[in-house]
């Protein structure tokens, strides 16, 4: 039997992963009028890129056997079939809004727009200085050389550029998350912009969950568990770490308003 979600809205978490995306992700959650997965849908990046190229290449265009409304609306259905089976959802009615997490690029994005409709991203940014230093330390992305760490989180430029001005974007510092005040306000804001009712689950959750657990040998306990000392990493890396960082990330640093460290 066909799902029932399949003309509702999306609300779709983004970023790079250490920027906060879990968490994010988690708290859109909390939303009583969303249903979530809770987990992080790599295959719907994989999926929407796939439907991008189908969709855009001379040659496979040619070779699309639906129309071009046919091929989107069966596309919705497939991936909503896929990340939401309708036991997810316990609430009575319909949910709002639909809600996973998956760290997008334009062309995905372009392909969302086109086949699922209504759909709102939230797109959470952290320093570079951060994300850097806590995916060196990740037990899965700590594989990665600091080289391949620093692009990774350059990449985030790619959907800020993208959805600037965009109805359906909005930009979340993940700064902004640490203070009582903002957090409320951003998430607010948020939700109004996805069409949702305000809810304080979101930001509770947020709230409750400030402390990361990736941690630097250097640190002392305090900064450990201090989301607003994780720059101060960047005193532990190496004069080359320095310099590659500054080569690979200063353009992103500076699109989001971040400030690279003095040398020490």
């Amino acid at each position: 039997m066909a799902t029932p979600f399949t003309r509702i809205p999306w609300l779709l978490a983004t970023g790079q992963g250490r920027s906060g995306t879990t968490v994010l992700t988690r708290a859109l959650a909390e939303h009583p009028d969303v249903c979530s997965n809770r987990v992080e849908s790599n295959v719907l990046k994989d999926i929407l890129l796939a439907g991008y190229a189908s969709s855009t290449m001379t040659s496979r265009v040619r070779q699309m056997v639906l129309a071009r409304d046919e091929h989107d609306a069966a596309f919705r259905r497939f991936v909503t079939e896929l990340l939401f089976p309708v036991s997810l959802w316990k609430g009575s009615g319909a949910p709002a809004a639909l809600s996973t997490f998956s760290a997008m690029n334009a062309e995905a994005a372009e392909f969302a727009v086109a086949a699922l409709q209504g759909i709102h991203f939230a797109n959470i940014v952290r320093n570079g200085v951060e994300v850097v230093a806590s995916r060196r330390v990740h037990r899965s992305l700590g594989e990665h050389t600091f080289e391949e760490n620093c692009v990774a989180w350059a990449a985030a430029a790619e959907m800020v550029q993208w959805g600037h001005g965009r109805d359906d974007f909005t930009l979340i510092r993940h700064e902004e998350l640490l203070d009582a005040d903002s957090c409320r306000e951003v998430m607010a804001q948020l939700l109004e912009r996805a069409g949702l009712s305000n809810d304080d689950g979101p930001a509770n959750y947020i709230l409750q969950r400030r402390r990361n657990q990736t941690t630097y040998e250097e640190e002392t306990g305090d900064e450990a568990g201090d989301l607003k000392c994780r720059a101060n990493r960047w005193r532990h890396w190496t004069a080359d770490e320095r310099a590659m960082f500054r080569d690979l990330c200063t353009p992103t640093m500076e699109l989001l308003g971040y400030v690279i460290p003095d040398e020490l």
